[in-house]
């Protein structure tokens, strides 16, 4: 059971510094469109893109590896 809960322990921190540090990327390399105009012609909706779930998935797989490559090391530190 210690086993099972320390691998989602793993998994999710690995998961949440993943998703930090991809936010922060792309917040970093992000360049806005540069187009000015007037506050009255400005729309009262936004529209937002078109969104991926090959990213999450991705992030989700390293988070998966990193989790049980971490487990597998102190289970064999644990052993000698």
């Amino acid at each position: 059971m210690k086993k099972y809960l320390l691998f989602t322990l793993f998994f999710a921190v690995a998961f949440l510094v993943l998703q930090v540090l991809s936010g922060m990327l792309l917040t970093m390399f992000y360049t806005p469109n540069n187009q000015w105009v007037e506050a009255s012609a400005l729309p009262s909706q936004v529209m937002f893109g078109k969104t991926s779930s090959i990213a999450p998935l991705v992030l989700s797989l390293i988070a998966l590896v990193i989790a049980f490559g971490s487990v597998k090391l102190m289970k064999n530190k644990a052993v000698h």
